[in-house]
């Protein structure tokens, strides 16, 4: 079977989107598949999507242009060129990871998209009226003209099933994972090393690591709560430490930091190297996930497989990834946030549980199932077996 993969949309590996997609080709790559797979990227991020050497025997670049990117070009080239390729390379099936972004109307061969989530349906002002648009009336319509649509939680699916109007069926709840080679228990000692003499970080500190979009991520209530806790005298000695490229709404996060009164105590590491976020997640007193609306939360798993106890946001598919493993609290409510970040800090048993339940769950996620039950969607799609493949991970992940 010929598989094609189309990467545009992907972010070029600075979201959660690349990297489901690049472990999914890892995962392709070494699992021994006799299928040929080309990959269609733009040519700067060739090295962003490839294989790993060893294992890419059968698999083939389609680079394009970075020019591309730009949002109008890139939807014509989504409904004009990419159905073209597809009959000219002979696509037995067409795989499309940021479906949730980039679709084409029609094709001439069986069609798989992942959506992630219609997380701007949930978060008003989350993006321009012209994408919203696009997100209400296009999307839902270029969703139904997919052969298969996978998801990553049955929090997605049921939007997917509501908005988009798909039958349950036709959807396949597939979780992602936190890559096990990266994310897992490291020296803390070097951690802290790298913390320190990297990123300047000398303090105990709470990290959240996510693009800084507002509202959506919802940067300014943790902000907000904590200042307030610094304003009672609490955390004091704590920094506030943001790992995350700026994206829309950045300037109101930067200006709520500005005008919180602990300027100082708040940093913004900026866009920071895969290599060095276990180290800082590893460094880190909790890990905090505020975010209004998700699809799944990735950072999650990463956090807690790297040892760390996490307080999360109650709402969308994150208590559905997190399980009983994170603390709770409301993302909506100031003081819900501030006592989850109150306890996490000086509830030195609690925090300890939080540590072996997070290990423990995050151990149920597992990169090579979720490429397994992909791979399954992909030839139930090529084959015309429109029967339902999965509904939530076939690991020891429990929902609720």
């Amino acid at each position: 079977m010929k598989i094609g993969i189309c990467t545009f949309g992907c972010d070029g590996g600075k979201s959660g989107i690349s990297r489901y997609t690049i472990e999914l080709i890892r995962e392709f790559a070494a699992s021994g598949s006799e299928h040929q797979f080309e990959i269609i990227a733009h040519e700067d991020e060739q090295h962003i999507f490839a294989p790993p050497a060893e294992h890419s025997a059968n698999f083939k670049m389609l680079l394009y242009p970075a020019e591309l990117r730009a949002t109008t070009k890139n939807i014509l080239w989504h409904q004009t060129t990419l159905p073209r390729l597809c009959k000219e390379r002979g696509f037995d099936v067409l795989f499309l990871p940021a479906g949730n972004r980039r679709l084409p109307y029609k094709c001439p061969c069986p069609t798989v998209g992942t959506v992630h989530d219609f997380s701007s349906l949930h978060v008003e002002g989350k993006y321009s009226l012209s994408h919203m648009i696009y997100i209400k009336k296009i999307l839902p319509a270029l969703c139904r003209r997919l052969t298969r649509i996978i998801t990553v939680s049955e929090c997605s699916k049921r939007d997917i099933v509501h908005y988009a109007r798909v039958p349950q069926d036709r959807v396949d709840v597939i979780y992602s994972a936190a890559n096990k080679n990266v994310y897992k228990l490291y020296d803390p000692s070097e951690s802290r090393t790298v913390a320190q003499e990297k990123y300047g970080l000398n303090k105990p500190y709470l990290l959240y690591a996510s693009r800084i979009e507002h509202p959506g991520k919802n940067h300014v209530a943790l902000i907000r709560a904590f200042a307030a806790l610094r304003s009672r005298g609490k955390l004091a000695d704590r920094d506030l430490v943001f790992v995350g490229s700026d994206w829309s709404g950045a300037e109101a996060v930067h200006n709520e930091a500005q005008n919180s009164g602990c300027a100082d105590a708040i940093k913004f590491l900026g866009f920071v190297p895969g290599a060095d976020l276990p180290y800082l997640y590893s460094a880190a007193e909790t890990f905090v996930f505020p975010s209004l609306y998700e699809g799944f939360g990735l950072p999650i798993l990463e956090a807690m497989q790297c040892g760390v106890p996490v307080a999360c946001s109650n709402r969308s598919a994150l208590p559905e990834v997190a399980g009983d493993a994170a603390l709770l609290f409301d993302a909506g409510n100031d003081e819900s946030v501030a006592a989850a970040l109150e306890r996490m800090t000086n509830d030195t048993i609690f925090r300890n549980g939080c540590i072996q339940k997070g290990l423990a769950r995050a151990a149920g996620f597992s990169w090579s199932i979720s490429a397994q039950q992909t791979m399954h969607s992909l030839e139930m799609a090529a084959t015309g077996n429109n029967a339902p493949a999965h509904s939530g991970s076939s690991s020891s992940v429990s929902v609720f």
